[in-house]
């Protein structure tokens, strides 16, 4: 049997002069200060709940728990054809 993580909303709680911002999670304490690119940084403040997912989102974009998979280019794709291997086969 797996278990699921929760998962947490963070909201932002202030923005810094430095331009960086600090989100922190209601639920367990979870808190950290955020700057975007092309400087991107990451500080955690306090650890919280690490095994709960912690999502959130500010003017329409949202962000937490994302998989990405890089889709082969046509040439790619004809070549991985050529040697057997489906589209179907690839992970993601």
């Amino acid at each position: 049997m797996s278990v699921v993580a929760e998962t947490h909303e963070m909201v932002l709680s202030s923005s810094l002069a430095s331009g960086a911002e600090e989100w922190a999670c209601p639920r367990c304490g979870r808190r950290l200060v955020l700057r975007w690119p092309p400087r991107s940084e990451k500080l955690v403040l306090e650890h919280g709940d690490a095994t709960a997912i912690h999502v959130g989102g500010k003017g329409g974009v949202r962000a937490g728990g994302l998989t990405a998979a890089v889709a082969p280019s046509g040439a790619d794709q004809q070549w991985l054809g050529d040697i057997g291997i489906d589209g179907d086969d690839l992970p993601g």
